[in-house]
């Protein structure tokens, strides 16, 4: 009976407001010895021009917790820290992958975070990426994390860097009011919102954007891919062209990404994905960004929602657009071709 129960615990519904199922493609290894581990990568750091296959192969194939446990038995071991012994042995793409790896998820999104509004200018790019794809229980945590790693308030650091309509919405989003999804379907509240939002935007002369804002900050996700629905009835553009018609530059940007994610957010990474590996190269911080904040997550969705969009892997795709080192750690993190 134990076993079943086990069994059941471990199937989650994304809808009465528990975790969403996980599809990681960086699981944990058996067998795992963390004091083999950590003589390895000492052995590759010192070996002459660096075994740089040594340490993607290792560190791309352990959980956030077992490279934890390799950080822990590196330290005990080569009498250095392994983030600042891999910063000395590595560089450009492959360090910057490297290196997030060493951090937890939510301690990744919050240095991207930091990085993205550090000194002059700001990446918004980055900042709505982050900030409009993350859950409820991703944000409180990402906040946690900021404020444990840099001893200040993340709301405060994004209100001191963006300004206007923008700023409202980053931080009404940051408030994590979001409705847990409810068993109940309210229909009579899915046409209010429909109706309020048509009337706050396309309906009128000017936009309305608090209400924009607060429908799309505070509706739980099922109620508000309901509610995108019935605006067709009351609006002759869908949402998206709705936005697109109202509002421009980085909040016409947050709101579309919004609803991107609201209707399927691992289709809008892999839209991401593919969009930074058009050209020639690769936009290898976006890249970068994706995976190995995602792998632990659902890249393994990602990729699927890759193939079916895109009618070609993600993993060709990315053995297409960039080379070396870093190549090899992103297709390890990728975890196969489809």
């Amino acid at each position: 009976m134990a076993l079943v129960s086990e069994f059941l615990g471990q199937l989650t519904l994304s809808y009465g407001g528990e975790e969403e199922p996980a599809f990681p493609t960086v699981v944990p290894v058996h067998d795992f010895d963390p004091n083999k581990d950590a003589a390895r990568i000492e052995t590759a750091i010192k070996t002459k021009g660096v075994d740089e296959q040594t340490i993607i192969d290792i560190l791309t194939r352990r959980s956030y917790e077992q490279r934890r446990q390799i950080a822990f038995e590196y330290e005990r071991l080569a009498k250095k820290d392994l983030v600042t012994a891999l910063k000395a042995a590595l560089s450009g793409s492959l360090e910057a992958l490297m290196l997030g790896l060493m951090k937890s998820t939510a301690q990744y999104d919050a240095s991207e975070l930091k990085a993205s509004i550090k000194g002059l200018g700001t990446d918004e790019e980055a900042l709505i990426e982050i900030v409009c794809s993350r859950n409820n229980e991703e944000l409180v945590e990402i906040k946690r994390v900021y404020k444990e790693m840099f001893k200040k308030e993340l709301e405060k650091d994004i209100a001191g860097d963006t300004s206007g309509d923008f700023a409202k919405l980053l931080l009404a989003l940051f408030q994590t009011k979001r409705d847990e999804p409810s068993n109940v379907v309210d229909y009579e509240k899915i046409d209010e919102d429909a109706r309020c939002l048509y009337e706050a935007g396309v309906k009128r002369k000017g936009t309305d954007v608090g209400t924009w804002i607060s429908i799309m900050a505070k509706r739980s996700v099922p109620h508000l891919q309901k509610v995108f629905e019935r605006y067709k009835s009351y609006s002759p553009y869908d949402m998206k062209e709705s936005i697109r018609k109202e509002v421009k530059g980085d909040l016409e940007k947050s709101f579309l990404t919004l609803v991107e994610c609201f209707e399927n957010r691992q289709l809008y990474f892999a839209n991401r994905l593919s969009e930074a590996m058009k050209s020639k190269g690769a936009k290898e911080k976006v890249v970068t960004r994706i995976i190995v904040s995602r792998c632990e997550v659902d890249l393994m969705k990602i990729r699927t929602e890759f193939k079916r969009q895109h009618k070609r892997s993600l993993y060709q795709t990315i053995a297409e657009h960039t080379k070396g080192d870093y190549q090899k750690a992103l297709l390890s993190l990728c975890g196969g071709d489809d």
